[in-house]
């Protein structure tokens, strides 16, 4: 017999806008509410020290999601990383702080209909949210949880690709989070005394001694209960391995991310009919849009050897290693107070008007996640399509819960995307030339010399397709907006269901020009507000 206990709100997901939500709801003391994680605790002290970003990728408190053969991708499997750890993607993270463009959120608005949702909606609530160490004006707060500084011990290389990169015509940036993104500058960063400023450090651990707040990790949703077209409760089972019900007396929130939250909803009877009824699950509510909508930022590594200069590996070994862990315990000074991926630009190369590739330029060559290192000693341009126009899906292998979800991202299968990739790889080259990067690099290693890398190059596209690897964005599986097909309307609560909502990335009907994180809080924090009206 399953384990029962009752709560005002449950909050399915400590990631990112799980552990926000948890903050907020229980603020009061008035309302009881639980948070489930199916990872554990971030008490690794590797999530905690910046400077190990690089080598997270390999601990257990990273999922590594795999897709479906990608035609798109040169047949081959897409990887995503994601956080599965108290905290979610920001445990894991580079750290970068980048919102995104107004256009973006603006387009939220006019594009997709989502009202209440622009940019100068959302603006209070970044500010609100934000303890920035250097900037304080109309788009920066300075009494928020999250300490945003910027970056401590960088390593040279960074100066050296801004300046390059400047060199080219792209203009200088202070503050990619100001009135105008584009330029090539050094990232504000979460990061604070060499310490990562996760979701669950500067929200969620201060909340932790409330009594109305319960926290249960390595607890994983199997089901939502739902009764007379309501939600009602959460089938878990916990770090025991012992199956529990939790109850809600108000509301269920799914903040599970883009791959979990579809795939819960999917498990309990909302999505496409078809697809559930093949797999034997009872048709709650036919949602056809449920795990549709996906998409992620892509990105390829141009990739030089050094000569004349260490990159990060190099100063990562023997002796430098110790003196960099005798800095960092004793002075919080030296690499391991830095995410290694400091500085980039953000560049209009279609000439539309706003930037559509981010550059990130980082002094090590690491490859794709879960493979060796490119080569010990060399640096990397990344470019990234910023506004991605290709869109997958996320559905069901099985009703097993235990299984992973089924993902056909469809990466890179509009022709525009690959263009744009194209344009960036090609603006990386033009940096690599400059003073004064050029001087400190060796060989290229991708792409070689030669290599026709212009429109109409068949070979260039498809190696394009065969070395693109996502920047772990998810996002977009459960729609947001204004008309009945939409998986949830503008106040997140999900259409044909009452008592149950989603709070997390999955909702952003159009990907950001920038990292996640931190608008995925501010989605959290503008729910939260919803919800306590309610």
């Amino acid at each position: 017999m399953s384990e029962q206990k009752d709560f005002d709100y449950i909050i399915v997901g400590g990631g990112a806008a799980g552990c926000v939500l948890a903050a907020r709801l229980s603020a009061s003391g008035q309302h009881s509410v639980a948070l489930l994680e199916r990872g554990p605790r971030d008490k690794r002290p590797a999530i905690r020290v910046a400077g190990v970003f690089p080598r997270l990728y390999s601990l257990p408190e990273t999922e590594r999601v795999t897709s479906e053969i990608e035609p798109s991708l040169g047949d081959r499997r897409g990887v995503v990383m994601q956080g599965n750890v108290l905290g979610g993607g920001s445990s894991i993270g580079a750290m970068i702080y980048m919102r995104g463009q107004r256009e973006d959120f603006d387009g939220w608005a006019s594009d997709h209909g989502c009202t209440g949702w622009a940019y100068d909606d959302l603006l209070p609530i970044f500010r609100r949210q934000e303890k920035n160490m250097r900037l304080n004006n109309e788009f920066h707060g300075t009494e928020g949880p999250v300490v945003i500084s910027d970056p401590n011990a960088p390593h040279p290389l960074s100066q050296m690709a801004i300046d390059a990169t400047i060199a080219t015509g792209v203009p200088p940036s202070d503050d990619f989070n100001g009135a105008r993104q584009e330029g090539a500058g050094w990232y504000q960063v979460n990061i604070f005394k060499g310490e990562r400023q996760s979701a669950a450090r500067c929200f969620l651990h201060p909340a932790l001694s409330r009594e109305n707040l319960t926290l249960l990790t390595d607890t994983s949703a199997r089901r939502i209960v739902i009764e007379n077209r309501r939600a009602v409760a959460i089938e878990a089972r916990d770090a025991r391995g012992k199956d529990i019900v939790l109850r809600a007396g108000r509301e269920i929130i799914l903040s599970a991310g883009s791959f979990q939250s579809p795939k819960l909803l999917m498990l309990s009877g909302i999505g496409p009919a078809e697809e559930l009824t093949r797999h034997g699950i009872d048709v709650v509510v036919d949602a056809p849009e449920v795990g549709a909508n996906f998409h992620d930022h892509m990105s390829t590594a141009v990739t030089h050897l050094l000569d004349g200069i260490e990159g990060l590996y190099r100063q990562d070994r023997g002796r430098n290693a110790l003196r960099n862990v005798k800095d960092y315990i004793l002075h919080r000074t030296g690499p391991l107070t830095s995410s290694h991926l400091d500085a980039g630009a953000c560049v209009d190369t279609n000439g539309d008007g706003r930037p559509d590739v981010q550059l990130n330029f980082a002094g090590f060559a690491p490859g794709n996640p879960g493979t060796p290192r490119i080569a010990d000693n060399a640096m990397v341009i990344s470019a990234t399509v910023m506004q991605t126009k290709s869109r997958g899906r996320v559905g069901l292998r099985s009703k097993n819960p235990e299984d992973p979800p089924k993902v056909l991202s469809n990466a890179l299968a509009e022709p525009g995307d690959v263009d744009t990739l194209r344009r960036g790889v090609r603006l990386a080259q033009s940096i690599y030339a400059q003073a004064p990067l050029k001087d400190v690099l060796g060989a290229p290693i991708w792409p070689l010399p030669g290599t026709d890398t212009g429109q109409g190059s068949e070979a260039f596209d498809e190696a394009i397709r065969a070395r693109a690897e996502s920047k772990e964005h998810p996002t977009g599986t459960c729609r947001m907006g204004p008309d009945p097909k939409a998986v949830v309307d503008l106040e997140l609560r999900v259409n044909g269901v009452e008592g149950l909502r989603v709070v997390d990335c999955s909702v952003m009907p159009a990907l950001v020009s920038g990292n996640t994180e931190a608008p995925t809080m501010v989605i959290a924090d503008r729910a939260a507000d919803m919800i306590l009206r309610a």
